[in-house]
């Protein structure tokens, strides 16, 4: 998020007499040059101060590429091996010109120790914090060759009447795939900053099919209808595309090769496209929203960037499908699913649990279930357990669910409906400092321990 090839900026330093901040948010990894000198030394490729710092610490503050949701950090002090810092740690804060009057700085990462020529990896506890700037802090002096902050894009847009370039990193667009990546990445032609040279931009290899074609897909960064597109072929001599297209879609779905029912539109023919040059098109006004883009270049060829321009529509929020009961009506099914043991009940939910969780490849997620909420699956009434930490088998790509990236909610609460199921088919092992749940009940309606909690002492009168 802090990369200066996507707008990052280093604003200002407290001292950096070796080495300038800037370095700190360069795209490219850092060098070591020892035949290059300037007026105060040794060159180096990051930020550096000078020695024997009479306050605590220095700061560099860095204005993010894009507001968002940070992850974690890598602080690389590769190169700077006995002139690093022994510790440092990271502030956040929020501002956003023309809407908030003042702002706080937050400490995200406590003071962490640092060792000479190495990265050193930080994660964060997950967190739906929003920051647009980070103060770097250093104890008590040193060089940083680079510093990397990972995290997810979460623009601030202005009002659904404002045109925006769509298809930018900057308001959350990005590029799912790509026919071919030989000589630059397709994730460059969406950054929010101009191409500096061939190299920074998307270059396909040479074809020798008749008939052939490259392609690039990218989701927007939100819902829009479109109106214009810009293919820009700066510093592309004699090796831009002939020609290109666009077709768009729209779908739920991150990759839409997992959507059956995907269906592509084309809003600009094949039209011809000229070297060196910001080439501008107008689309097919449908006036309908699209999610997807696909650019279609023919036959091969390289690009600098891609912007597509539109107003954006706000995406609807879809409730999920859970449903509050009653006290009562929470100890009734309980009961009836304790007491009606059959062999056919019992294979009924595991049926039931086995179709929920159908999986081809897994990870896992860890989720948080309430005593009060229900699922319903399969005709069946599925109570959930107390409140705890569940971890849950969730699969991104299974066809039964429909699972993607973009529809985790709706995997989680199927996740979640066949756990409950599982548990109530499993006999029950407490758990070393478990408070007892209602599912703690035995058969013949026994009384559980004295440690159940007052909200399942108040269900159970």
């Amino acid at each position: 998020l802090a990369s200066s090839a996507k707008g990052g900026k280093v604003l200002e330093t407290s001292d950096e007499l070796f080495g300038e901040g800037f370095h700190l948010i360069k795209e490219e990894p850092a060098i070591e040059d020892k035949n290059r000198e300037t007026a105060n030394g040794f060159w180096k490729d990051g930020w550096e101060t000078r020695r024997h710092n009479k306050t605590t610490y220095h700061t560099a503050t860095i204005k993010l590429a894009s507001p968002g949701t940070i992850a974690g950090f890598d602080i690389d002090t590769s190169f700077f091996d006995g002139s690093h810092p022994a510790y440092a740690s990271v502030e956040a804060c929020l501002l956003v010109d023309g809407v908030q009057d003042s702002y706080e700085w937050k400490e995200i990462l406590p003071k962490v120790p640092l060792s000479g020529n190495s990265h050193h990896y930080y994660g964060l506890k997950a967190s739906d914090d929003v920051f647009t700037h980070i103060k770097l802090k250093i104890y008590p002096d040193g060089g940083i060759a680079r510093l990397r902050v990972f995290g997810n894009v979460s623009p601030i847009f202005p009002d659904e009447k404002t045109v925006l370039n769509l298809a930018s990193f900057a308001n959350g667009a990005r590029v799912i795939k790509s026919s071919d990546d030989r000589y630059g990445k397709p994730t460059n032609i969406i950054l929010p900053t101009a191409g500096l040279n061939t190299r920074d931009g998307w270059q396909t290899r040479r074809s020798r099919e008749e008939g052939h074609h490259d392609w690039v897909e990218i989701k927007l960064g939100a819902t829009g209808i479109l109106q214009s597109i810009e293919v820009d072929t700066t510093h592309f001599h004699g090796n831009s595309p002939d020609f290109v297209s666009l077709d768009a879609c729209n779908s739920e779905y991150n990759d839409v090769l997992y959507d059956p029912e995907v269906r592509w539109v084309n809003l600009l023919k094949k039209t011809e496209v000229s070297s060196n040059m910001n080439n501008v098109y107008s689309l097919v006004a449908h006036h309908v929203s699209y999610t997807h883009v696909r650019l279609n270049i023919f036959p091969d060829g390289g690009m600098s960037r891609l912007r597509v321009f539109g107003t954006r529509v706000p995406e609807p929020i879809i409730p999920m499908g859970a449903e509050i009961v009653e006290a009562k009506e929470i100890v009734d099914v309980v009961r009836d699913l304790n007491v009606n043991e059959s062999s056919e009940s019992k294979a009924a939910i595991k049926e039931a649990s086995l179709s929920a969780v159908t999986t081809t490849s897994t990870t896992t997620e860890t989720t948080v279930v309430e005593t009060e909420e229900i699922v319903k699956e399969g005709g069946n009434v599925v109570l959930t357990s107390e409140v705890s930490s569940v971890t849950t088998l969730v699969d991104e790509e299974t066809e039964t669910l429909k699972k993607s990236p973009a529809k985790r909610g709706r995997a989680k609460a199927a996740g979640n409906a066949a756990v409950a199921v599982a548990k109530l088919t499993t006999p029950k092992k407490k758990a070393r400092g478990r408070s007892a749940s209602v599912l703690d009940e035995d058969v013949d309606g026994s009384e559980a321990p004295a440690t159940a909690t007052p909200r399942v002492k108040k269900a159970r009168e």
